[in-house]
């Protein structure tokens, strides 16, 4: 589902970011760890942008809007 090719087809920049899903155990990338559930971080992913609290870590402003 999540790989170098899909993130860049979608354009998400998770570089220096590792996905870590808190509700399984997955986790994608290496770098600072960003938490949340696998159904979010598949969003992340996918380039989209979640609205503040669904995300965890350092990198979250990166991946989160008030607008989303």
């Amino acid at each position: 589902m999540v790989g170098a090719r899909t993130t860049r087809f979608f354009g998400a920049d998770l570089h220096g970011v590792q996905l870590r899903a808190n509700d399984l155990e997955w986790s994608f990338g290496t770098g600072t760890p960003l938490a949340g559930a696998a159904q979010d971080l598949l969003l992340v992913a996918y380039g989209r942008q979640l609205p503040p609290g669904h995300l965890h870590g350092q990198a979250l402003w990166r991946f989160t809007s008030a607008n989303a």
